[in-house]
């Protein structure tokens, strides 16, 4: 009879210990990336910059050694002209400096150049764009233009400590940074398949399947940088849909059974 006891309580135990091995092994990230050679780091090692995006909000300020050669370009708006119309503001030591935001069509409506076309472009090209326009037919003084994006934010959904939207102050965020920013998934969280849903330029939605434990994720930088706007899906495993099963009463009687397994272990010894 003791035999028999112990040889039940080792067939509820084993079970248990290789599932643990296993489960182990779905937590780690970009398995075996020591395996990544130099020459493919510094391939891909390049300064990833976001491109401009409709319904994007931007600030573009123009300035030149001379105040007056580019206060066209600034127009200035009072906080009350602002909230009656709608139109976005930010604040400068001279007032309200107009926004942009980014049309469907990927447009906005700069002044004197009137409707101008920069979804799709990095900040690098809008830059040169906007430099080639203005100077020397508008300005005729070397300008020094400046774009920020007022709305870089990803938003981090699912299996995660702390579910929400977040923003980036330098304009880049990984999705290393976007997953820690949430406080990194939960044990339930499925890092093999994490949705990543993108806009394009066109306003095209975009749908991506990423396994964080790829170490082919660190070269790939379309998918370790994140676009301004992205949203990510962590799904819940398994173990949490197996779990979600039992109820009350399922949980309450399996304990019991393994608390009496334990009993039965101490009294067989």
């Amino acid at each position: 009879m003791k035999f028999l006891f112990r040889k039940m309580y080792l067939v509820f135990l084993i079970p248990i210990l290789l599932g643990s091995c296993t489960a182990y092994k779905k937590l780690p990230y970009v398995k075996e990336a020591e395996t990544i050679s130099k020459e493919e780091f510094e391939k891909a090692a390049k300064n990833y910059e976001a491109k401009i995006m409709p319904n994007d909000e931007l600030s573009i300020i123009v300035t030149t050694p001379t105040i007056a050669a580019s206060s066209g370009f600034n127009p200035l708006y009072s906080t009350q002209l602002a909230d009656d119309t709608g139109l976005k503001s930010l604040s400068n030591n001279q007032g309200q400096v107009q926004t942009y935001i980014v049309d469907s069509q990927g447009y906005i409506n700069f002044p004197i150049l009137g409707k101008l076309k920069l979804g799709g472009l990095t900040k690098g090209e809008a830059l040169t764009l906007l430099h080639g326009l203005l100077y020397p037919k508008y300005i005729n003084e070397e300008p020094v233009i400046n774009i920020r994006f007022l709305n870089y934010k990803v938003t981090v959904l699912g299996e995660v400590a702390k579910p929400g939207i977040y923003t980036s102050s330098n304009e880049q965020m990984t999705i290393f940074d976007a997953l820690a920013s949430a406080g990194d998934l939960t044990i339930y969280g499925k890092r093999s398949n994490v949705l990543l849903i993108r806009e394009n330029a066109a306003g095209e939605r975009n749908i991506h399947r990423i396994d964080l434990q790829d170490k082919n994720i660190l070269l790939d930088n379309n998918i370790y940088y994140l676009q301004q706007n992205d949203k990510i899906f962590v799904e819940a495993n398994k173990s949490k849909g197996n779990n979600s099963q039992f109820g009350t009463l399922e949980g309450l009687a399996i304990s019991g059974v393994s608390l009496l397994l334990s009993i039965i272990s101490l009294i067989t010894r």
